[in-house]
């Protein structure tokens, strides 16, 4: 969006915007109420939402209005791919939930980054491209959704670096490449990994061969600026008389005439402001595409959910639906990291020694648009399958950012270098291995705190509950394998010293400790209004998207995938949204 555009909430309709700032291209600002029914409105303005905003104006008779909470873009933080560490806790770009405090993480509230920015998360996450195995999608054992039938819709998204395959796509508007920067440790990981038995995984990608292996991850990015779905999709659908977008609009409730869905109750701007509602014409439908904490927290203000639960807040019950909120999956993570003998760290090509830019690395991404400035700095890694893996699939992710964390809890480095910067002290070299439990067996839920819309949901990310314990076992497993690679001879005398978890952690009663207290999200969070057929057994929507028991309402996000897949979710939720864009124009209702 254009940053000379005023972040207060505003209708955005592109055709004067086009002729007024065609110089940037950004949208129109024109006053509220111009069109006050629609053939969709769609809450939630993230990676779901930029998908059907643009597929389903891609017809001139069909009216969309997309209501965001967060604000437009104007950042430069969300275009620069190392921007994203003064992205996360940031209140102007992000939700800042919190999951409440539970005895598997020792006491702790674990935070869990929300993008709240038109684009959602996907303009403030690692920006890596994954869509997991196709057995992930068999598993879901839904109708319609297995890896074969999903694979059109993979495909139909993306722009590939890499060209035209089977498992790969060029024509669709998410550009996804290979990472533009390299740095002699990746090198030593590689050789690590080998010492470690892993072989190399040329695409992690191909679903032809083994997910297993170690290599560059593929970033949605394009020529070195963060691609999200504000970008690939949104953007250039701006320009068209038929959507319009408001921003800062906190939808509060689903507005039903019976089982019905005809329209949304919003306020502009937050507390206290006075609330605007908006209907959709006869045939039309409220699509909900907030994510996987906020649409199931829309439904249960709405009155859609477990029956009980509605009516301990005095919520008028609309459909008793149990599902909703419950299946609340997320990958679980920890780390370790250790300092270097050399400055040959990211960080090291990033700042100088008193914790400021190096104008090399600024003159090279603002010239080139590579370098350091141009990585998230988790774009290479590995998928394993550990001794405590339950199946045939990796257990483990590893990211491996060549520098070293200055926190158990990665996200808290960059507070504690906040404040290092200011005292004028470098971030010191080193390098950081993420243990992340790919395909976790834990499963969480949230519920209402209150009937008030501003309050957060009650989120009970349920860590470490399975009762098999394979999701702790797995994290054990992984800091165990990182050890024995930054042991290994591959990374010669660079590794000095271990800073996390320590020497002093060695049984496995340590390592589970230094687990639970350090324990954080890898912000993959699914399954909360999950995909299914049958709703005594949980599911909320069946496999048209169509919430279960109603008419007129859908629910298009990561919220509605039903078992995490291995990997990073923005790829599976931008095949969902396409796909339901076809279903709703028509094109795939013989298919589920």
């Amino acid at each position: 969006m254009d940053a000379r555009i005023s972040p207060r909430a505003h209708h955005v309709r592109a055709r004067k915007v086009a002729k007024a700032r065609a110089k940037v291209g950004g949208g129109t600002v024109e006053a509220a109420g111009a069109t006050r029914s629609y053939d969709a409105v769609v809450v939630g303005g993230g990676a779901a939402g930029c998908v059907l905003a643009r597929r389903l104006t891609e017809d001139p008779n069909k009216h969309v209005l997309l209501l965001e909470a967060g604000s437009a873009q104007s950042s430069p933080l969300v275009a620069v791919p190392a921007g994203i560490t003064r992205l996360f806790k940031n209140a102007s770009l992000d939700w800042e939930h919190y999951a409440r405090t539970a005895v598997q993480v020792e006491g702790r509230e674990v935070y869990l980054a929300r993008g709240k920015v038109v684009g959602g998360s996907t303009s403030t996450n690692a920006t890596l491209y994954h869509r997991g195995c196709k057995e992930d999608y068999d598993g879901w054992n839904v109708p319609g959704w297995s890896g074969e039938q999903v694979l059109p819709w993979f495909n139909r998204c993306e722009d590939n670096q890499q060209g035209k395959g089977k498992y790969r796509g060029t024509n669709g508007p998410v550009r996804v490449e290979n990472p533009r920067y390299n740095n002699p440790l990746y090198e030593k990981f590689f050789q690590a990994s080998q010492m470690a038995g892993m072989k190399h995984n040329p695409e992690f990608n191909d679903w032809s061969r083994s997910q297993e292996g170690y290599g560059a991850f593929q970033v949605t990015q394009k020529k070195g600026r963060r691609w999200d779905a504000y970008k690939a999709y949104l953007q250039p659908a701006l320009d068209r008389p038929n959507l319009h977008l408001i921003t800062n609009a906190h939808v509060k409730k689903v507005v039903f005439d019976g089982k019905k869905a005809v329209g949304v109750e919003y306020n502009l701007g937050g507390r206290g402001m006075s609330p605007s509602t908006v209907e959709v014409k006869p045939e039309g439908e409220v699509i909900l595409a907030c994510g996987a904490i906020n649409s199931p927290h829309l439904l249960l203000l709405s009155g859609v959910g477990p029956e009980e639960q509605l009516r301990e807040h005095g919520i008028d019950v609309v459909q008793a639906l149990d599902g909703v909120g419950k299946n609340l999956q997320d990958q679980p993570a920890c780390l370790t990291a250790y300092l270097g003998s050399k400055d040959i760290s990211v960080t090291d090509h990033v700042y100088n020694h008193k914790g400021s830019l190096r104008k090399r690395a600024v003159l090279n991404y603002l010239l080139f648009r590579r370098g350091p400035l141009a990585t998230t700095g988790c774009d290479h890694g590995a998928f394993v399958r550990s001794k405590a893996a339950t199946g045939k699939l990796p257990d483990l992710q590893l990211r491996y950012p060549p520098g070293c964390a200055l926190d158990a809890d990665g996200v808290s480095s960059y507070v504690k270098f906040g404040m290092m910067k200011q005292a004028g002290i470098k971030w010191p070299s080193g390098i950081t291995f993420q243990v992340i439990a790919c395909r976790p067996k834990s499963k969480g839920a949230l519920a209402l705190r209150s009937d008030n819309p501003f309050d957060r949901p009650w989120i009970d990310h349920g860590y470490l509950t399975d009762p098999q314990g394979s999701d702790l076992a797995s994290l054990i497993e992984g800091v165990k394998l990182t050890r024995e690679m930054a042991a290994s001879s591959a990374f010669g005398d660079f590794v000095e010293e271990e800073l996390h978890p320590g020497s002093h952690v060695t049984s496995d009663q340590d390592i589970e400790a230094y687990i639970r207290r350090t324990l954080h999200s890898a912000n993959a969070i699914v399954g909360t209004c999950a995909l299914g057929v049958n709703p005594m057994e949980g599911a909320v929507v069946d496999g048209q998207l169509k919430v279960h028991g109603l008419q007129g309402i859908r629910v298009v996000d990561s919220s509605v995938i039903p078992v995490i897949p291995g990997g990073q979710t923005a790829a599976p939720t931008f095949m969902v949204a396409e796909r339901a864009a076809a279903i709703l124009r028509g094109e795939e209702l013989e298919a589920v």
